[in-house]
C-alpha cells in the first residue's frame, strides 16, 4: 500500500476555497468561489470525494459547493447532511435520519436529495440557545449598526439558530474594532439573558447558561461566533470520515483545508493539513503542517489530480 495516496479531500469555504473578504452577503447569486477552481474541484470530485466542514449554514453553503461537494458539515459540526447529488431534479427527500426523534421537524429544501442529516447537539439545548442567540443578534442589529450579523439556521423547525457571526470585516480597521467587539459581547449577552430570563438569580443563571454556549473567537479574522453548542470540526471531522470510510480498514490519506483558528481541531486529525492564505491581513495561528496561498490552490489540485492522487510536499510549490 502506498500511503501517500489521497482518498479524501476536506475543506472550510470561507476564507479557503474563496477570500475571506468576498463573503459578506448570503445572496446565493453572488459567486463567491471562481469558475477556475470550481471547475478544478467538479474534476476532482470524480475520482475522490470532497466534503466541506464549514461555520456557514447549509442554505448559505449548498449552492456554493453543491456540483463537487458529497457531504456538508454546516454550523461547525452541528449538522452534517450526505448529499445525493448524482440527480438534482429529485425532489427533497430524507432516506435516513441519524437523530430520529418527535421533536424534530425536518424542514424540506427542494431539489436535494439528503441520503442522512446528522445532529450533534441535542434538541433541548439548540431550543433554548435558539431563542436567546434571536435575540442577542436583533439587539445587535439595533445597537451597532456599522456590522453585520450573520444568523446561521439549521434544517430543523421554524427559524431555528444553530449560532450567529457577529462580523465587521467591511471595516476599515480589523483590529481596533476586534477589541471593541471582543469587549462588548459577554455584557451584551449577559443583558439579553437577564431581559430573557427575569430571574432574581439571573446572574447565576447566566454563568451556568453561558457553558451551553461556544463562542469562536479569532486571534486576527474580523468576527466571532457564538453557537448554540459546544461544537467543533474535530467531532464534524470524525464524523465526515467515519460516513465516507471504514474506520478499521481505511487505506490513504485524508488532506484538509483551512484558514483560521476554527481550522486547527481538524487539522490535528488530518492525515494532510494544508493551511490557506486568502488575505495579507490575517495571521491566525494554525496548526497545519503546510501553508499555501490561496491563488496557488487549484495548481496544487491539478497538480494532485495529474499525479494520480500521490502526495508529495513537492507537488504544492511546483
Amino acid at each position: 500500500m502506498d500511503t501517500n495516496k489521497v482518498i479524501a479531500v476536506l475543506s472550510d469555504y470561507d476564507g479557503t476555497l474563496c477570500p475571506t473578504s468576498r463573503i459578506n452577503t448570503n445572496d446565493d447569486k453572488l459567486d463567491a468561489i471562481s469558475h477556475k477552481l470550481e471547475e478544478v474541484l467538479y474534476g476532482l470530485s470524480k475520482s475522490i470525494p470532497i466534503c466541506i466542514i464549514s461555520s456557514k449554514d447549509f442554505y448559505f453553503i449548498y449552492n456554493r459547493v453543491k456540483s463537487f461537494s458529497k457531504m456538508i458539515s454546516c454550523i461547525l459540526g452541528m449538522e452534517t447532511l450526505f448529499l445525493d447529488n448524482k440527480d438534482n431534479t429529485k425532489d427533497s427527500i430524507l432516506v435516513a435520519d441519524n437523530n430520529k426523534s418527535d421533536h424534530y421537524d425536518f424542514k424540506p429544501v427542494n431539489n436535494i436529495s439528503i441520503v442522512s442529516r446528522h445532529l450533534l447537539v441535542d434538541h433541548e439545548t439548540i431550543q433554548n440557545c435558539s431563542t436567546i442567540l434571536n435575540k442577542l443578534a436583533n439587539y445587535f442589529e439595533m445597537k451597532y449598526s456599522k456590522i453585520n450579523i450573520e444568523k446561521k439556521y439549521l434544517t430543523i423547525g421554524k427559524d431555528v439558530l444553530g449560532g450567529i457571526t457577529i462580523d465587521w470585516r467591511n471595516d476599515d480597521d480589523w483590529n481596533i474594532n476586534k477589541k471593541r467587539y471582543k469587549h462588548i459581547i459577554k455584557k451584551s449577552l449577559f443583558n439579553v439573558f437577564k431581559n430573557h430570563e427575569k430571574s432574581k438569580m439571573v446572574e447565576d443563571h447566566f454563568y451556568y447558561y453561558l457553558q451551553k454556549f461556544f463562542i469562536q473567537e479569532y486571534s486576527t479574522h474580523p468576527f466571532i461566533d457564538i453557537y448554540s453548542g459546544h461544537v467543533n470540526k474535530e467531532n464534524a471531522y470524525d464524523y465526515v470520515v467515519s460516513e465516507l470510510f471504514n474506520l478499521n480498514n481505511r487505506k490513504g490519506k485524508i488532506i484538509y483545508l483551512g484558514d483560521s483558528e476554527n481550522d486547527n481541531p481538524a487539522f490535528n486529525k488530518a492525515d494532510i493539513s494544508i493551511g490557506i492564505n486568502s488575505d495579507n491581513r490575517l495571521k491566525p495561528t494554525l496548526t497545519c503542517k503546510y501553508n499555501l496561498k490561496f491563488e496557488n490552490l487549484s495548481i496544487f489540485l491539478k497538480n494532485l489530480t495529474n499525479n494520480n492522487f500521490e502526495f508529495s510536499e513537492s507537488l504544492l510549490y511546483s
